[in-house]
């Protein structure tokens, strides 16, 4: 279905009108006119949840932390669509609970006029009008519309009557695919956690405990005190040989001790046990160097595909380049850890190398050294204890980063190998199940999208409401034009009656001045705010003190009155 065809042609006597064209004006403050103490609801682009395009994590400030573009007073019914990177569709319809608040300037605030506040909320919801919206976006990282823009566009407009028939139809169909969504994410949530559990239970033992009944295989304990003596023995005989360099690549004194749980198990920590390399800074290396051809540059972009490393992003460097960092040169089977930024955590494994590949100074090279399958090991760097640790980083740094010491510090039980391959049997089989369910709901995800829209496209063609012809639109847009301008006019006419001037700007008056300005007496807390010396309570006093033959003071229970003393 064209959707754009479908919605341009509307029923007899529905109008196309700008948004402009229907909606209010919008009331908007000056952090430096505002009392710095008082609290308010303050509503930014990340406080909308853009999944079911609601209102969810607004901030409470007071205006002396408050960031310059809290600016926007807003209404119950008010619309707030995000003019940065609009695709996105951060948009909500304001409820009860956020009447007057602030709104970040990052939103067109549409306040409807004399026309149904849902018509046009589920309208600029629709796929229709924010494609209508992206064509005119500014920028590459943070693509942006003006307001000007989101309020010049055109919308099919009928009657009130049809609108609100219109609405109760829409809200109807959409309430039952809310419901469907619902249950979607929460399948969706169900799978994050049986993962987790998954996880969870291989590395706690519990995956393999049938396996290790009927399979008696060679402790962990007992293998890792071989290797330890087979490292010792090549380390020693290389450096009688006297090959220091190779004989450093044997690290034999890794600490390691019985399982108490499970006793085929071991208890060892990463450091010296396997390798954990990474790119020595940048080596002067930068962007400019980068070649059309030759050795990979692989960077986090690689580990976003899922567990197998990827190759189509990456860049290209030298061979000298590349033959300065052999520490970090891949092989397959390595494992991949992106040790900072954004993707912190993120790990993958090489199962394909199609050249020559290193990493950039944002990833940890993790290599198996035969104590460990490389599939277990990577479901290990997956699992709960290690995410933890990436947790921890990113909420104890304002620039999260995973140190090398962080994981070769990481002590972990370790069963045999081949306990090990039943382990990853066990994990994938699982996953693969996971996986299936997931591609359902993603599906389903999609038919429900698809379905919304067939609902707005049907819905803006007429195609929901009894055939009449709709007679009254031009009365409405005439009537809504009038309110329109009253109420400009009232908003000018206020405007020009109140000289405000900054909090920081009003003329800063002595105590006599203020009690002249007053009708009545004044509570002496009321005086000191008002007058030149609300920041310096001593210079309040001391002017009291001066004029204290010109003033009256009345108690009013506790509280201490002042006024002017008029002579006779």
């Amino acid at each position: 279905m064209n959707e754009k065809t479908e919605i341009n042609v509307l029923p007899e006597g529905w109008h196309w009108v700008k948004l402009s064209e229907i909606t209010l004006p919008v009331s908007r403050v000056n952090k430096l006119y505002e009392d710095a103490n008082t609290e308010f609801t303050y509503i930014d682009i990340d406080s909308i949840n853009n999944s079911v395009q609601e209102i969810q994590n607004a901030k409470i400030l007071t205006w002396r932390n408050a960031p310059s573009r809290a600016q926007q007073i807003v209404k119950t019914n008010d619309i707030l669509f995000a003019t940065v990177r609009p695709y996105l569709k951060n948009i909500s319809l304001v409820n009860d609970r956020y009447d007057n608040s602030i709104a970040s300037s990052g939103f067109c605030v549409i306040r409807t006029c004399l026309v149904n506040p849902l018509f046009i909320y589920y309208y600029v919801t629709s796929q229709h009008f924010i494609e209508s919206i992206n064509q005119f976006s500014k920028g590459t990282s943070y693509p942006s519309v003006t307001n000007k823009v989101v309020l010049d566009q055109k919308i099919p407009l009928p009657s009130l009557e049809v609108q609100n028939q219109i609405v109760d139809k829409i809200s109807t169909l959409l309430d039952e695919l809310n419901e469907a969504d619902m249950s979607l994410r929460h399948a969706s949530r169900l799978c994050s956690i049986y993962e987790y559990v998954t996880l969870k239970d291989a590395f706690d033992g519990k995956l393999s405990g049938n396996w290790r009944k009927t399979n008696n295989v060679e402790s962990a304990y007992d293998f890792l005190t071989q290797v330890a003596k087979f490292r010792k023995e090549t380390y020693d005989r290389l450096t009688g040989e006297g090959n220091f360099h190779e004989a450093k690549k044997f690290s034999y004194d890794f600490e390691f001790a019985p399982n108490f749980a499970i006793s085929s198990w071991a208890t060892a920590k990463l450091d010296k046990l396997i390798k954990i390399s990474a790119r020595v800074g940048w080596k002067g290396l930068k962007k400019e160097e980068y070649t059309q051809e030759g050795p990979l540059l692989l960077s986090v972009h690689s580990l976003n595909y899922g567990k197998i490393v990827k190759f189509d992003e990456a860049n290209h460097i030298s061979e000298y380049r590349y033959n300065e960092s052999p520490e970090i040169m891949l092989k397959l089977d390595d494992i991949l850890l992106c040790k900072d930024g954004a993707g912190i955590g993120k790990v993958a494994i090489i199962k394909h190398l199609p050249s020559e590949a290193t990493v950039n100074s944002s990833l940890l090279v993790i290599r198996a050294e035969g104590v460990f399958k490389p599939d277990f090991l990577y479901y290990l760097f997956k699992g709960p204890r290690l995410q933890q640790l990436v947790n921890e980083r990113i909420s104890g740094s304002a620039i999260p980063h995973l140190f090398q010491k962080d994981i070769k510090e990481f002590t972990l039980s370790i069963p045999p190998l081949p306990e090990q391959e039943q382990i990853v049997e066990e994990i994938e089989y699982r996953f693969a199940l996971i996986d299936n369910l997931k591609a359902a709901i993603r599906r389903n995800e999609n038919m429900s999208k698809t379905l919304r829209e067939v609902v707005l496209n049907n819905a803006f063609a007429g195609k929901m409401t009894t055939h009449l012809i709709d007679s009254d639109v031009a009365e409405l847009l005439s009537e809504i034009k009038k309110t329109i301008d009253e109420f400009s006019h009232s908003q000018r006419e206020l405007q020009n009656s109140r000289k405000i001037k900054p909090k920081s700007m009003e003329e800063k008056k002595t105590i006599l001045q203020v009690l002249e300005a007053a009708s009545g007496p004044l509570p002496a807390k009321d005086v000191w705010l008002r007058s030149k010396h609300k920041d310096d309570i001593e210079s309040f006093y001391s002017e009291l003190r001066e004029i204290q033959n010109k003033i009256i003071e009345t108690k009013k229970d506790t509280e201490s009155l002042l006024s002017l003393r008029h002579e006779n």
